[in-house]
């Protein structure tokens, strides 16, 4: 199983609108995307705060 790998928004962002993990001060970890300057949830409602952290999605399990 490939490890999740978390990034500090304030070094690094992932791409405009590639959908990725987001990791929120007070614990949460919620899905969504970088729309400009903008976060936004999976369903592209605005986040009103920003993320700490974000990830992106592990590789799925084999299906062998």
């Amino acid at each position: 199983m490939t490890p999740i790998t978390w990034h500090r928004c304030t070094e690094q962002l992932p791409d405009d609108e590639t959908v990725v993990l987001l990791a929120f001060d007070d614990g949460e970890v919620w899905t969504g995307f970088r729309d400009g300057d903008t976060w936004r949830f999976v369903s592209a409602d605005p986040v009103s705060c920003d993320p700490v952290y974000w990830a992106h999605f592990p590789e799925p399990p084999s299906c062998d």
